[in-house]
């Protein structure tokens, strides 16, 4: 068997799901030749294993859920090589903007039948992001979620710290700009995605796509806080335009300052602050994907 027919298999560890016998995933993957399997003791080898031994494999898998792959992100891109997802994590929202199965196995087939699909990716100041980044509430949610919460309770866990966020979050002023149009105004949330879902299986807009070259961003005026559960709704399914004075843009660039610096989660890290300048790079990087269509995303299935 050639050297190139070799899958490379990251697992992370410290994802939710990171630890669950994986037998019945690498037999799938056996079907397509060798399997290169590593559990990388820190996310952050993930990047130097991709740079080693990606260069000689014909695909990268990747165990994990957002975090995951954001840590893989920038090696991936150099590396060149077809991404499978493992959704092992907890939100697991670029996986669920592909339509992947959850369950490992069937996430393996999707791989082995060999459909792919080239999706964009932005770059947040000197950040990769395949998925979305927020400012505000997501990351101040994000904050209150620590790791033992999220192996434990699941999404569950980003449920409590909404509750926890929705009591102290304060407001924030900011400034604005997508391809050229530009607004101020103060704002409890800010949400912007070069996926389709974000926040443990919100919609960022009932149109968004992986690959038309366009960020969405979502903004959520501070008046509009207690509007966030009655509208739970609507947000899911990604049509904020029904929840009133939520702003949605769209455009292959935006800009965003902030009064003061805040904290920015990039596919859910902590990874850089504002002022935030982010761009899209078309069709980036291959990923496997099950049929979807042009409408951005497939039937789910589990």
């Amino acid at each position: 068997m050639p050297v190139s027919a070799t899958t490379l298999l990251l697992v992370n560890p410290a994802s939710r799901s990171g630890n669950q016998a994986l037998d019945p995933v690498r037999s799938v993957l056996a079907e397509l030749g060798p399997v290169d399997f590593h559990t990388p003791a820190s996310p952050d080898r993930l990047a130097e294993l991709i740079r080693e031994r990606g260069p000689d494999s014909a695909r990268i898998v990747l165990g994990g859920g957002d975090g995951t792959i954001n840590a893989a992100l920038g090696a991936l891109l150099e590396c060149g090589r077809p991404l499978g997802i493992l959704p092992l994590g907890t939100a697991n929202d670029f996986a669920r903007s592909l339509d992947l199965p959850r369950n490992p196995q069937r996430a393996a087939r999707v791989i082995a039948r060999g459909e792919t699909l080239a999706v964009d990716v932005a770059r947040v100041n000197d950040c990769p992001c395949v998925n979305a980044f927020g400012i505000g509430f997501g990351p101040e949610t994000t904050r209150q979620v620590d790791a033992a919460s999220k192996l434990q309770f699941g999404i569950t866990a980003y449920l409590l710290g909404v509750f926890r966020t929705l009591r102290r979050q304060p407001a924030f002023e900011a400034r604005i700009e997508c391809d050229g149009r530009s607004l101020t105004g103060r704002f409890f949330q800010i949400t912007v995605a070069n996926g389709v879902h974000y926040g443990g299986g919100m919609t960022i807009a009932h149109d968004a796509q992986l690959d038309n070259g366009q960020l969405d961003a979502v903004l959520v005026p501070h008046r509009n806080r207690l509007l966030l559960l009655p509208n739970a709704l609507a947000f899911r399914q990604g049509h904020t335009r029904a929840v009133p004075d939520v702003i949605h843009l769209r455009g292959a660039s935006v800009e965003i300052e902030t009064e003061s610096a805040m904290d920015v989660t990039v596919d859910g890290e902590f990874l850089t602050t504002t002022p935030v300048r982010a761009s899209v790079r078309r069709r980036a990087l291959t990923v496997y994907a099950p049929g979807l269509g042009s409408d951005g995303g497939a039937a789910a299935q589990d």
